[in-house]
């Protein structure tokens, strides 16, 4: 048996052809599926069978998706949600901060199935560190570093392999979630200045940065972990809301703004106090669904 088949997931959406779409993708992946048509429905739906996963649209009638996931959260705490939106992601960054929403994916021409099939595979099972997931049957390349001076080098190694015209954005990229997980991430230096930053600093082989990376015929993948989990999804939030009063002159977390803004995706994996991995994507040709990102922060 699949193991799929162990996981329900409830459809929450007010176009009934978008439940169907949906519910026809996951049951061909072996999965239970159940749909509801507005928030109510789904609260009443969630009362008789708790499901693994709600998949909610944000725009409904009666109550929004919002409303209806801090309804869960209350109630029950255990199931897993993604919110599901046709509209720009980050238009709604101040309510995702608010409601504490890590998974938001993109529907209509942005709708990618290999991306939906992917992450909800990952939030049901668990498992949601690894570049693997995202370049099945890839070969991965993979480096340490014990010392950020490593890190230009490897950001112009592995940006010379993107075959689009932007690899300038690439580079960057990994350049600023490599100094991110060194400065930030193991050696702590959220309060010093960035010019006070110890740039050739050697850290234990232990708290290395690793960075590993692939790529097939439509994309490039980069991952970059650190052992130390010190990353948090409130505070991802909080640097991506543009309209932020509370971090103005704050150097750190600038940099997942730069990166979201760059970078076609933006992944964001935290096992608090134990790993953190920050995975980018970039398409090497632009599309439609480059405009509209998805949001994607999991916190164990």
């Amino acid at each position: 048996m699949n193991d799929s088949a162990k996981y329900e997931i409830l459809i929450v959406d007010d176009e009934k052809k978008i439940c169907e779409i949906l519910g026809e993708l996951f049951r061909s992946e072996g999965y239970i599926v159940r749909c509801a048509y507005n928030g109510k429905e789904a609260i009443e739906s969630i009362k008789k069978n708790i499901p693994d996963l709600v998949i909610s649209d944000i725009q409904m009638p009666l109550m929004d998706g919002f409303q209806l996931f801090k309804i869960i959260d209350t109630r029950y705490p255990s199931i897993k949600h993604i919110l599901m939106t046709s509209y720009d992601v980050d238009r709604y960054i101040s309510l995702i901060r608010h409601y504490n929403i890590g998974n938001i994916l993109v529907k209509g021409s942005e709708f990618s199935i290999t991306e939906v099939k992917s992450y909800v595979e990952t939030l049901l099972t668990g498992n949601i560190f690894g570049l693997q997931r995202y370049f099945s049957g890839e070969k991965l390349h993979s480096v340490s570093l014990c010392s950020y001076a490593k890190a230009k080098e490897v950001s112009c190694l592995i940006s010379k392999k993107f075959k689009g015209e932007k690899n300038i954005y690439l580079e960057i990229a990994i350049d600023e979630l490599i100094s991110n997980a060194f400065f930030h991430g193991v050696l702590q230096l959220s309060g010093l200045p960035r010019e006070l930053w110890p740039e050739h600093a050697v850290i234990e082989t232990d708290k290395a940065i690793k960075v590993t990376w692939a790529y097939d015929r439509e994309k490039i993948g980069v991952s970059i972990e650190d052992p130390q989990g010190n990353l948090k999804k409130n505070d991802v939030l909080k640097w991506l809301d543009r309209c932020r009063a509370e971090t103005e002159g704050e150097e750190h977390g600038r940099g997942f703004l730069l990166v979201r803004k760059l970078i076609d995706r933006l992944i964001i994996n935290i096992d608090p106090g134990k790993k953190t991995e920050c995975i980018i994507i970039q398409y090497y040709k632009h599309c439609s669904a480059n405009r509209n990102k998805p949001l994607m922060i999991h916190e164990i």
